[in-house]
């Protein structure tokens, strides 16, 4: 099979969860090497055991990726050891249960903001200051379909994942014609385990496989690709 990412270094936030893993192993059966950040150490321990043990071809950092100095120390990191970053994959994120706004927490506003908005904001911001330099680079992030389309109780949730969309589209903007793109990709409900647990009795085959997602970042990733930028990708399945 031919390798089409041999070479290439992707930088994987939340490189450990059920989208994240999945996102990390496709990239890496490509010929990528690996920078996945992660907060959890149980998630590190269970990752596939083949990226654990592959030391020269992926890198895991606990980091922060809502704090600017543990992003920044992050890309350092890397710059260091594989000398560039060609892919950004921003999946950390954060979700929250229904929440009528007269009722919503301020923490809980600032959490999710933090998590969905803030650390693509950082990881980007640190990631094209690398990409310009080479004129080269992909930036891909994940929103939500509750970005696209507002519902009630999504206020927080749906907020953040909307402006990672603003943010994606400003800076494919910024980015247009340098050789660098910026995307977005806006799913439904993940069947992940963890969902499904939390939903039992719902039609999972509606809902959309991980595995698809990262087919599509593989995609946005390859040269087939070079010409969209600042596209947002509804991946609803059957919602």
């Amino acid at each position: 099979m031919v390798e089409r990412f041999a070479g290439k270094v992707a930088f994987v936030t939340g490189g450990t969860g059920a989208l994240g893993r999945v996102v990390a192993e496709a990239l890496y059966g490509e010929g990528a090497r690996l920078v996945i950040t992660y907060i959890l150490d149980k998630e590190f321990t269970s990752s596939p055991g083949k990226l654990r043990n592959d030391k020269g071809k992926v890198v895991f950092i606990r980091a922060d990726v809502t704090n600017e100095q543990e992003v920044a120390s992050a890309f350092e990191k890397t710059v260091q050891v594989f000398g560039t970053v060609d892919y950004l994959l921003n999946i950390a994120g954060g979700y929250m249960a229904k929440t009528p706004i007269a009722e919503l927490e301020v923490k809980d506003w600032d959490h999710m903001l933090d998590m969905n908005l803030k650390s693509a904001f950082l990881c980007s911001r640190s990631a094209l200051r690398i990409m310009q330099e080479r004129g080269t680079g992909r930036i891909i992030n994940i929103s939500a379909m509750a970005g696209l389309n507002p519902s009630a109780g999504r206020g927080a949730y749906g907020i953040s994942k909307a402006a990672v969309v603003v943010l994606t589209q400003i800076i494919a903007d910024e980015v247009k014609g340098t050789g660098i793109t910026a995307n977005a990709i806006a799913p439904s409900i993940l069947a992940t385990q963890a969902n499904i647990r939390s939903s039992p009795g719902e039609d999972y085959s509606k809902w959309v496989q991980p595995t698809e997602i990262a087919e599509l970042i593989r995609y946005l990733c390859s040269d087939a690709a070079r010409s969209v930028n600042g596209a947002v990708i509804n991946v609803h399945g059957g919602i």
